[in-house]
């Protein structure tokens, strides 16, 4: 091979490795006439080129056929890819497990936010499962709760009691203090009440100055006692309201428990909610139980 060919071999090869755009069909075609045995380094490069132009385009479905040192590093790095988009998309469907460990300064980006988003949809989910104001759990929380526990009770012959509070005259609160000292009232009546379950119960707000109870597992005895207890709490509190101003309040409580006509949990707070209804009818400040 003359110089002037080897020298045209090798701006050839380079113009495959440099430029933007390969060298026309007209081109190749010339060469590979006139040097045959340059066909295989041509089909390298050319691999070469088109494999490292869709990653770098992002398409990772590029069948690489050829072998050499280059192309098994590239099939190696597409692999990894294709691996760390299953792995991107396991995340985005709420698997935080998941981590990198052969990208090297990448991998540690990678599972530092991994880490940070497992913490951060913790956080939203607990946030989004708390009442606003009072931190106690919200209506989604109890909806939640005693479907499961209804069913456990249904499930286990076991009993299932469920509370509803209604703060006594609350409006007239709200009307002579104004809504920040209604508020105050809330917080620390729900921090008072909830003090009287276990945690395994719940005991969470669903609305205005009404609160709600499920306690599993426990007789009408203790049912009745609990929310004698809770009753008697509010009404020897004082509710500071600021500026070392307080009030007293009282509470109303209707209490029911699973039956076997129950169909839903629905039933069971149908009940306690007339209990309620009772117990405000009746002079309030009172604890009424229908079964």
């Amino acid at each position: 091979m003359s110089t002037d060919s080897e020298r045209a071999l090798i701006d050839f090869v380079l113009k495959l490795l440099t430029i933007p755009k390969a060298p026309a069909n007209e081109a190749i075609e010339q060469v590979l006439a006139q040097y045959p045995e340059f066909q295989k380094l041509y089909d390298q490069v050319s691999a070469i080129r088109e494999v490292s132009y869709s990653l770098c385009k992002g398409n990772l479905e590029n069948h690489i056929t050829e072998r050499g040192f280059i192309l098994s590093n590239l099939k190696a790095l597409q692999a990894n890819l294709r691996h760390l988009t299953w792995q991107s998309q396991k995340i985005a469907d709420g698997d935080y497990s998941q981590t990198v460990d052969f990208l090297g300064e990448f991998s540690d980006a990678f599972n530092s936010m991994t880490a940070k988003l497992k913490v951060a949809t913790t956080q939203l989910k607990d946030i989004a499962r708390l009442d606003n104001l009072t931190k106690i759990p919200n209506r989604l929380s109890f909806e939640e709760y005693v479907e499961d526990a209804f069913m456990v009770a249904k499930n286990e012959n076991k009993t299932m009691f469920v509370f509803i509070f209604d703060i006594d005259y609350f409006k007239k609160v709200n009307d002579t203090y104004g809504h920040a000292a209604g508020d105050q009232v809330l917080i620390q009546f729900a921090q008072i009440v909830s003090t009287h379950f276990r945690s395994t119960d719940i005991f969470a707000r669903i609305g205005g100055e009404e609160f709600v109870a499920v306690i599993p597992d426990i007789q009408l005895e203790t049912a009745v006692r609990i929310g004698e207890r809770g009753r008697q709490s509010i009404e020897s509190a004082d509710f500071i309201i600021g500026d070392g101003f307080s009030l007293r309040a009282t509470v109303s409580i209707g209490i029911s428990c699973i039956n076997n006509e129950d169909q839903t949990y629905l039933d069971i707070i149908k009940r306690a909610d007339t209990a309620l209804y009772d117990a405000k009818n009746g002079g309030r400040n009172a604890v009424k139980v229908l079964l």
